[in-house]
């Protein structure tokens, strides 16, 4: 059994994303990052964080794909 957790706060899904807590926050406050709103905190999903990185990522001009 995977013990790695699949929800993070705000500190670990800026550790897990290498994106600074403070950026994380002002992605969530513009709803520019997915998250889980439970009561006053919001929840990152591990998978839908991989997911919102790779739409994100920038290939080569000469890439061919």
């Amino acid at each position: 059994m995977n013990n790695e957790a699949r929800y993070y706060g705000i500190e670990d899904a800026a550790r897990y994303t290498g994106l600074s807590r403070s950026y994380i926050a002002k992605l969530t406050s513009r709803r520019r990052i997915p998250f889980i709103k439970a009561g006053r905190r919001a929840l990152y999903d591990k998978v839908l964080l991989d997911r919102w990185l790779a739409r994100r990522q920038v290939l080569p001009r000469d890439w061919r794909t």
